[in-house]
């Protein structure tokens, strides 16, 4: 990698730089071509932290090439790994402007005019072009934990045949990490991991795995795993209790859940206690919404539903 001139600095005082750009997302100009700089630097600790700030600017010229360039050839595994994370906002960016279609992940055009509309549009030319990215390495990768960081990126995208094989095969990884990043990715379409989440919902799971497992679980509106869920409230970990709470009370499929809340909101953990109280109010306005749709025919108190 080339060296700059900020290299002749002291170290500490060019990663305080970043943590303050970071912290109070300051991307200006000259703080993007500072971040560019720094992703150059040969201080394995400056360019790791110069690679988390990029996330911030992604889409500024030149910090997605340098990205990818980290992702692909950078010697270092954890800069490699915090290069995959500034890569995420793209794939979430581009799902939420619907840019995914049925071109898979090659950005190859059999039509010359039909790429030039393609080209025009940055972003998609962007996201494409991180996705491809992203599945070469869950299918070519050495390293099992970066392939479980890029399928936690393309989450989203979990349907895909080979996304689902790859998926399959990491979370029955054994080395923790893994198995983590795999949950995160299923914790887009829990409904049809349902069997996989399920199986990480016992007590004697590893507590970060679990949480994970949890986490998985809260959009799955799954009685069955609600159930699962409700046996670990015993669990000593206050966090997996705060995870088990929200869960339980997002799926609303549990019986008597309302009584759960009210006894741990009265815990002696105050991040227990806040999560039964975050539950109760949860579970309060779904209440309500189902009320003004299924009663009054109204969606959100606003209009008649179609």
């Amino acid at each position: 990698m080339s060296s700059t001139s900020n290299e002749a600095r002291d170290w500490q005082a060019v990663l305080d730089q970043l943590a303050r750009i970071r912290e109070e997302s300051d991307f200006a100009t000259g703080n993007v071509e500072f971040i560019r700089e720094q992703m150059q630097s040969e201080d394995d600790r400056i360019r790791a932290a110069a690679t988390l700030a990029a996330e911030g600017c992604i889409f500024e010229p030149y910090v997605m090439d340098l990205v990818i360039d980290i992702v692909e050839n950078d010697p270092v595994a954890p800069i490699r790994k915090a290069a995959l994370q500034a890569l995420q906002g793209v794939i979430e960016e581009g799902l939420a402007q619907e840019l995914e279609d049925d071109r898979g992940y090659s950005t190859q055009m059999d039509d010359v005019e039909e790429w030039e509309e393609y080209q025009s549009t940055n972003l998609q030319e962007d996201y494409q072009r991180v996705k491809a990215v992203l599945m070469y390495l869950i299918e070519t990768d050495d390293d099992p934990e970066i392939q479980g960081l890029a399928l936690a990126s393309l989450g989203p995208l979990a349907d895909r045949e080979l996304i689902r094989e790859k998926i399959g095969d990491l979370i029955e990884h054994n080395e923790p990490s893994v198995q983590r990043a795999a949950l995160q990715a299923i914790s887009n379409n829990p409904q049809e991991w349902e069997a996989e989440i399920g199986a990480f919902l016992d007590p004697d799971t590893p507590t970060p795995i679990l949480r994970e497992a949890i986490a998985a679980a809260f959009s799955s509106e799954s009685a069955i795993l609600a159930e699962k869920i409700t046996l670990l409230l015993n669990h000593e970990d206050p966090e997996v209790l705060r995870y088990a709470i929200l869960t339980l009370g997002n799926i609303n499929k549990t019986p008597n859940l309302g009584d759960m809340l009210q006894h741990f909101s009265l815990h002696n953990d105050p991040s227990v206690r806040a999560a039964a109280r975050d539950a109760i109010d949860l579970i309060s306005d779904k209440n309500f919404d189902h009320y003004m749709r299924d009663s009054l025919g109204m969606s959100g108190g606003d209009a008649p539903l179609a």
